[in-house]
């Protein structure tokens, strides 16, 4: 598979800029952002420190890393932010530097391009969408094993018990990444608790979905061996407004309640729904999107196409590594928008 073949969801600016539009008239389902926006508490700290812009950020943004501490209970040592999740998998890869990898597909299309810049060989095991794309048992004779959980892009989702026994299957001598990108919008617990027992764990949090706050970059990686990667890491990765809008998202526990209350709200509403397509088969998900396929190219072709003459975007999976058939993918946002775009999968 060619890796450059595929493009990234979320080109709200590129699509505007091509039609010239205002990237505010653009409807974009194509990334799965918070549809609430970023907390108030964040936009707050970001408008009373702009002065910052003029001041170097402290090298390591400790400030982040305590605030994550607080939430997660782990240790600040255990703890890497980074200028978003895609930063934290290039550089881990790099310093890492495997020789082999076992990729779960389908998966986020960077990791097969990080593999390659780190020069592993890749062995793929792929999810079964007839089984809901569930956890495989595997056995891992490879260097790392990476997997996203929610899964992007089907959205299943593995609970922390059941991660921990397919963890413990695993030679401890194999490095295990998991990407929990969309992990907040399960309401279920970060597999952050199982460092201490797993050495071998790497856990990967993004702060652009759940948060909204994907133009700032901002995530971190949680494990045993981060005081060994910080060695390696290169200095100011996190700029002070990111710090600091990350820190007061995180002390937002009201905007976290509702963002939980809303997607779980449209994700059921959304779910009864798309049961009545004829055109289009949806997989259940436990994030903050659905993934669904069509019945034909020419159908998704002409879906995308009358989505795009009215300003909305979807994520076209076709390509994706893991996937078969004319698949896409949707965001869940605000019931006005779901009604919105509902209209145009029940025209197909």
């Amino acid at each position: 598979m060619a890796s450059t073949s595929i493009t990234h969801g979320g080109r709200a600016l590129a699509f505007a800029r091509e039609r010239r539009l205002d990237y505010r008239e653009v409807l974009d389902f194509s990334a799965n952002i918070n549809p609430l926006g970023p907390s108030p508490h964040a936009l707050a700290a970001l408008g009373e420190s702009l002065d910052l812009i003029t001041v170097y950020p402290d090298e390591f943004p400790v400030r982040l890393a305590h605030a994550i501490s607080d939430r997660l209970h782990i240790a600040e040592k255990h703890i890497l932010p980074g200028n978003g999740a895609t930063d934290l998998i290039y550089f881990w890869l790099r310093t890492i530097h495997p020789r082999s990898a076992t990729l779960i597909v389908p998966t986020f299309v960077e990791y097969r391009r990080a593999l390659e810049s780190a020069g592993a060989g890749i062995e793929i095991v792929s999810l079964n969408a007839h089984d809901h794309f569930r956890l495989p048992a595997i056995s891992a004779n490879t260097d790392v094993v990476i997997l996203t959980n929610p899964n992007n892009p089907s959205g299943a989702y593995a609970p922390p018990e059941e991660m921990a026994g397919w963890i413990a299957r695993i030679p401890s001598s194999t490095h295990v990444f998991v990407d929990e990108a969309f992990v907040e919008f399960t309401a279920q617990p970060s597999l952050v608790r199982y460092i201490d027992r797993f050495p071998n764990l790497w856990v990967l949090r993004s702060m652009t979905k759940f948060y909204a706050l994907a133009g700032l970059r901002i995530g971190y990686l949680a494990g045993y061996g981060v005081p060994l990667l910080v060695e390696h890491r290169e200095p100011w990765q996190v700029n002070s407004l990111a710090e600091l809008a990350g820190v007061a998202s995180l002390e937002d526990r009201a905007y976290e309640e509702s963002t939980l209350r809303l997607i779980q709200r449209e994700r059921i509403w959304l779910w009864k729904k798309l049961q009545h397509l004829t055109q289009i088969r949806a997989f259940p998900t436990s994030a903050n999107f659905f993934l669904a396929c069509c019945a034909s190219d020419e159908l998704l072709d002409r879906l995308i196409g009358t989505l795009a003459e009215q300003k909305i975007l979807i994520r076209d999976c076709r390509g994706i590594e893991g996937l078969a058939g004319p698949c896409f993918r949707f965001a869940i946002k605000a019931r006005r928008e779901n009604v919105r775009l509902l209209r145009f999968l029940e025209g197909i």
